[in-house]
């Protein structure tokens, strides 16, 4: 049985103090990617929530940010690099540490391949239409991924700050069209989407609009897992990620604003239409259309490069404590996660070229991201089950019923409604399978745990123990 025992290396660790406050903020922000999220977003919410579909958007932010209070309470006392991994293991023990692991990584991998479809497939669009030169978008995809993947690899610092001068580019060209849209249907400007009155189907219709909404959030918390570099972590990222989550949220309303004012506030016709904000900005800008066309470019960008950075350290934190397989944990001479990189970027790519050889890029990207966001969504709610009971069990003194017990509840009880909207019976195919394939996944998730306890005795104690500023 001794063979059978996975050799231990030594833990590694990653460049401490590499990240400022601007740093995290501006991968939080590039990891939402507001264009990209918005522009594939907006017409279904609109369909479903009506001519008052910001409302659905400022509902959905504060469900976030219920999450996020869970995810910044764990990082003040016990900050790590595994994140939601972690702190959900050194709650509940090493058996759902492991699931947590194994489920998060399914859906990370996953959801990452909507990012990877998108921006080949958005690219290749704009070669044709502006350039007129035809380009398949799967090596394009191939080329960003690779180019994503160096960044990430060479350091840090280095993927940061990428992250954010596009993540800047973005918000610029995406601040413009909307100036332009305003500009243009100055005598049409209204406030009818804020008045309650005005959504379709009352409830309903903010039930059908809000797991999407919720999934233009996704990505805002994923730097939890970059405290290991941040200086003053313990405070520095929880700042951030809820910065960047308000900012976000005030330019996702702002862009549904200014887009129902251009269709003067006609959800029928939004909701018709692919892309309703590259439309209606397109209309404005004229001859400079392209601008908005390289919002969504530099968004997708942005967004890959920031949920690369990211995602692989909560995967290589797993791989360091043991409960993925050690090697996960190795890092490279620039004090990055290389073996979790790789991992994570050739399944992504794969998958994302597999699948999308059954259709077209943007119809899978949007499967891709329903399917990844279960698992996610999961893991948010287990979260938030989690910090009450570790809270009361670890740091007693601390406790607060407000930020410790209430706020998490409310953040499952609006987690919910999205939850439901993934997994609801007679959904279409491929939808309909989804909710199967996690639960294979989860117990298959199980299986290796229980194996993975037998290899590693102290799996238990190993779960988080790494603290990033100690």
């Amino acid at each position: 049985m001794t063979n059978l025992i996975p050799k231990r290396p030594k833990a590694s660790r990653l460049m401490k103090d590499s990240l400022t406050t601007g740093d995290i903020l501006g991968i939080s922000l590039a990891d939402t990617a507001p264009a990209m999220s918005f522009f594939f977003s907006f017409a279904v919410i609109a369909a479903a929530a009506g001519v008052a579909s910001p409302l659905a958007i400022i509902v959905a932010a504060i469900a976030i940010l219920l999450k996020i209070n869970s995810l910044a309470e764990f990082t003040k006392v016990t900050p790590s690099s595994g994140s939601y991994i972690s702190y959900i293991g050194k709650t509940f023990g090493a058996i759902p540490g492991v699931m947590t692991a194994w489920a998060l990584g399914f859906g990370y991998i996953v959801a990452v391949g909507y990012v990877m479809a998108v921006v080949g497939a958005w690219t290749s669009l704009m070669l044709q239409q502006f350039l007129n030169i035809k380009v398949p978008w799967e090596p394009i995809t191939i080329v960003f991924v690779a180019f994503v993947g160096y960044l990430v690899y060479r350091g840090v610092k280095i993927s940061a700050r990428w992250a954010m001068a596009s993540f800047a580019f973005e918000l610029l060209l995406i601040l413009v069209s909307m100036v332009a849209m305003i500009a243009t249907n100055a005598s049409h400007i209204n406030f009818a989407s804020f008045n309650p009155g005005h959504i379709k189907n009352g409830l309903s219709g903010m039930g059908l609009a809000f797991p999407l909404a919720i999934f233009m959030f996704i990505g805002v918390g994923n730097p939890g897992a970059m405290v290991e570099e941040t200086r003053n972590a313990r405070r520095a990222v929880p700042r951030a990620i809820y910065t960047a989550t308000i900012f976000v949220a005030v330019i996702y309303v702002l862009m549904a604003w200014s887009t129902s004012i251009v269709f003067h506030n006609n959800a029928t016709t939004i909701g018709n239409l692919a892309v309703p904000f590259v439309t209606a900005a397109s209309k404005a800008l004229g001859p400079f259309m392209i601008l908005v066309y390289l919002a969504g470019l530099t968004s997708t960008f942005s967004s890959l490069l920031g949920a690369t950075t990211a995602q692989t350290r909560m995967i290589f934190s797993a791989g360091r404590e043991g409960l993925l397989p050690f090697g996960m944990g190795k890092v490279s001479r620039y004090g990055t996660p290389w073996m979790a990189l790789t991992i994570y970027s050739v399944f992504a790519l794969l998958l994302t070229l597999i699948w999308g050889s059954h259709g077209s890029a943007l119809t899978i990207a949007g499967e891709m991201g329903s399917l990844g966001t279960i698992p996610i969504a999961l893991v948010y709610m287990a979260l938030n089950v989690a910090l009450p009971v570790y809270y009361l069990r670890n740091h007693r003194n601390l406790f607060s019923s407000w930020r410790h017990l209430i706020v998490p509840i409310l953040g499952i009880a609006f987690l919910i409604l999205p939850m439901w909207g993934l997994i609801q019976p007679g959904q279409p195919a491929p939808f309909n399978l989804f909710p199967w394939i996690i639960l294979v996944v989860l117990a298959i998730g199980l299986i290796y745990a229980l194996i993975r306890r037998r290899q590693v005795p102290d799996l238990a104690q190993r779960v988080g123990s790494i603290i990033a500023d100690e």
